[in-house]
């Protein structure tokens, strides 16, 4: 008897063929998540089929409908999370293209990696420093700037107009109380 059982079995087994075309159309139509519409049809479909000798429990219901306003709740919470990510992004953007408009015009420096790629005493590319003029912003893709007609990304600008170039010797020998320094020079550190 156990082998005619195992005979039928497998003759079952044989007439479910495995169809692709079939499995994607499923998968394709069927959807794991639940919205706040489907919960409330659930519920209205519980409450009308209950067993009214031995009806729903109204903790039950409660802790139900908690549960909802929760998800329903996250669901807001991370909806605005995603809509503040983008407000930020665009404000970034209108931020960065403010910027690089108001130099327009304006003296600025930019520092120019050496070309042969030349490195200084402590490892870093040797910069050279080169003022001019900005005489057109490119904001399309990374924001650039023209100065004197030639293009530099906007990370490259180091000074806006003209800045007294120091260098930290004389920076180092000030800021630690030399002869040379007046009671005002003083009052300002």
């Amino acid at each position: 008897m156990a082998v005619d059982a195992t005979s039928t079995l497998m003759s079952d087994a044989a007439k479910y063929i495995y169809d692709e075309a079939k499995a994607t159309q499923a998968a394709s139509t069927s959807s794991n998540t639940l919205t706040s519409d489907d919960y409330w049809k659930l519920m209205a479909a519980q409450l009308q089929y209950q067993d009214m000798t031995n009806p729903m429990d109204n903790s039950e219901m409660m802790n139900q409908m908690t549960q909802m306003s929760s998800m329903s709740a996250m669901s807001k919470l991370t909806e605005a999370v995603a809509n503040f990510s983008t407000v930020t992004n665009n404000l970034s953007t209108v931020t960065l293209t403010t910027y690089s408009t108001g130099l327009l015009g304006k003296e600025v420096t930019v520092a120019v990696p050496d070309p042969n790629g030349e490195k200084d005493k402590d490892g870093n590319v040797k910069m050279t420093y080169k003022k001019g003029t900005v005489t057109g912003v490119d904001l399309t893709g990374a924001t650039s700037v023209y100065v004197d007609g030639k293009k530099y990304e906007l990370s490259q600008v180091m000074s806006v107009g003209d800045v007294p170039q120091e260098n930290n010797e004389n920076k180092e020998e000030e800021g630690g109380g030399s002869a040379g320094s007046t009671e005002a020079d003083k009052e300002t550190t």
